[in-house]
């Protein structure tokens, strides 16, 4: 079953198109649309991640109860000795390093968990401003169009500018608050995957800090290329408002002036990005990182030769 969260992908894609929309004829909107921009996103994934991560805590609990019952399957006197306090040494090492990876799963679990509702919800709510932005903007340019409303289309204006300075302030804080909870789960995260090693090493598990480089390596594609996305995203998102009349962060009611050439050029980006589901500039890199293995028809991936180096191979 789907959450309500599936469909933020959808609403962040609305939301953009609306908010490019209404700063075509809200001046006071513009400093809005970088903020959609970089809010493009899919909380519903991030529920499926968390959902995914709960199903791994799943399996090591149900494995760590699989060590327990081996552990007690032998009857004490039937079973003494050196070996017997070897075996249970060793299976109590590795329950406990079981004990490690559990915890560490729970913190990225809940932090998923909590990471796509407060996205999902912000989604939903810049969905909600941009919707009303664009139906003022609609007033304004139906009341433009007739000689006699021209009054009316100038008192509109004036509450649209009022209203979109009103809706920055909220949107700003909220992609605030959002920037500073993602980098503190990131800290937090840092110190249980210290926290994981330090306890597998200490525990018996002499190979961890192989096996932490070698998924390091796995990874590192990944991360080039989220690294490189988020950076497009930034730079692009940073031409608006980066003009003589505004900059981003000052009060709305000092923007007066339409849309730049600049910011044009970067709508356009913004609206091909969104439409393709990611950076279009970043798309020549996803082919160099592209999945290992085999596709979903069992045919082989395409990939750099860095990828076929260090992921692991589908048999």
């Amino acid at each position: 079953m789907g959450n309500p969260l599936d469909i933020t992908s959808g609403l962040a894609q609305a939301a953009w198109f609306e908010s490019l929309y209404a700063a075509m004829i809200i001046p006071a909107a513009i400093p809005i649309v970088p903020i959609v921009m970089q809010a493009q996103g899919d909380a519903g994934k991030l529920w499926s991640g968390a959902d995914g991560w709960k199903a791994t805590i799943d399996q090591l609990e149900q494995a760590q109860r699989k060590i327990e019952e081996l552990t007690r399957r032998v009857d004490p006197s039937h079973w003494k000795g050196d070996d017997r306090t070897a075996f249970e040494g060793t299976m109590d090492d590795y329950s406990d390093q079981l004990d490690f990876a559990i915890v560490m799963a729970w913190s990225v679990t809940v932090a998923l968990y909590i990471l796509a509702v407060i996205i999902g919800v912000f989604i939903y709510l810049m969905f909600v401003i941009t919707t009303l932005l664009a139906i003022f903007a609609t007033g304004i340019a139906i009341a433009a169009a007739t000689v006699v409303g021209t009054p009316v289309a100038a008192q509109l204006m004036a509450q649209a500018n009022q209203f979109a300075s009103v809706c920055y302030r909220v949107l700003s804080t909220g992609s605030s608050i959002i920037t500073q909870i993602s980098r503190g789960t990131t800290y937090v995260w840092g110190a249980f995957l210290g926290t994981n090693v330090l306890g597998q090493r200490f525990n018996g598990n002499a190979q961890v800090w192989a096996t932490f480089g070698q998924a390091t390596m796995n990874g590192a594609d990944d991360m080039l290329k989220g690294a490189v996305n988020y950076l497009l995203v930034k730079r692009t998102s940073e031409v608006f408002g980066a003009n003589p009349t505004t900059r981003l962060g000052t009060p709305l009611t000092s923007r007066i002036a339409p849309l730049t050439f600049g910011e044009k050029l970067a709508a356009t980006l913004g609206t091909a990005d969104a439409l393709n589901g990611s950076p279009v500039l970043g798309s020549f890199f996803s082919d160099w990182g592209n999945s290992y293995g085999t596709d979903e028809d069992g045919n082989p991936a395409p990939g750099h030769k860095y990828v076929d180096d260090t992921q692991p191979k589908s048999t």
